[in-house]
């Protein structure tokens, strides 16, 4: 999915020249790198919650998310304000040429509206892996193939395309991916710990009803 978003990123910036689509690599590399601190607690997610969802404490599996989330957000947002503070920073470690840091820097600083978004869609996905159901994190990353790709080729066809615009649909859809992300992960838990919960439910009943028998047995004999 990266491979195919990043491809048509690339293709439909290359008119703006050399300068644009250097300082937009280097902006995703930084933003990849950045995002590190919160890609390590989503790992830590998976085994945590699945551990968890394994032997059955599904409280924990939720409180794990919790404070997962409130991690990442927390990571994020103070990420976010330091790319809106001075976005120039991350780029002078890789070039100080001006028309690169004229690209670069403005894209850190837009798509950095959507690092809280990204912190949590990293989180579900660990969560998808913990409940032994991948389908909805892939679902939610093709969904920016329609939510953006095909925008974004439109607008590359308009007179008055510019680079702005690609990073405002950016944000815009990582957003959206985020909600579906979420949405999904809550379809995702009334599956998994609903259903074992009923599971533990009539597992208790059944348990009640073999004990009150043996008892039964024992005073008749």
């Amino acid at each position: 999915m990266m491979f195919v978003i990043l491809g048509v990123i690339y293709l439909v910036i290359r008119p703006f020249g050399p300068s644009a689509q250097a300082g937009f690599g280097i902006g995703g590399r930084v933003m990849q790198a950045i995002f590190l601190p919160v890609m390590a607690v989503a790992f830590a997610v998976t085994p945590v919650a699945g551990q968890n969802f394994a032997a059955g404490r599904f409280d924990r599996v939720r409180e794990t998310f919790r404070t997962a989330a409130i991690l990442s957000s927390a990571l994020m947002l103070l990420i976010t304000l330091i790319c809106q503070w001075h976005s120039e920073w991350f780029i002078h470690v890789f070039t100080r040429a001006p028309d690169v840091v004229a690209v670069g820097a403005p894209y850190l600083r837009i798509t950095s509206w959507n690092f809280i978004a990204t912190g949590l869609i990293f989180t579900c996905s660990g969560l998808f892996q913990a409940l032994g159901n991948t389908w909805p994190s892939l679902l939610s990353s093709a969904s920016r193939l329609i939510t953006f790709v095909v925008p974004v080729v439109l607008l590359s066809r308009q007179p008055h395309f510019g680079l702005v615009q690609v990073w405002h649909l950016s944000v815009a859809t990582v957003a959206l991916q985020a909600v579906t992300s979420l949405t999904l992960l809550v379809r995702e838990f009334g599956r998994k710990l609903g259903s074992a919960r009923a599971g533990e439910g009539q597992g208790a009943v059944a348990a009640a009803a073999a004990a009150g028998g043996a008892v039964s047995g024992a005073e008749r004999g």
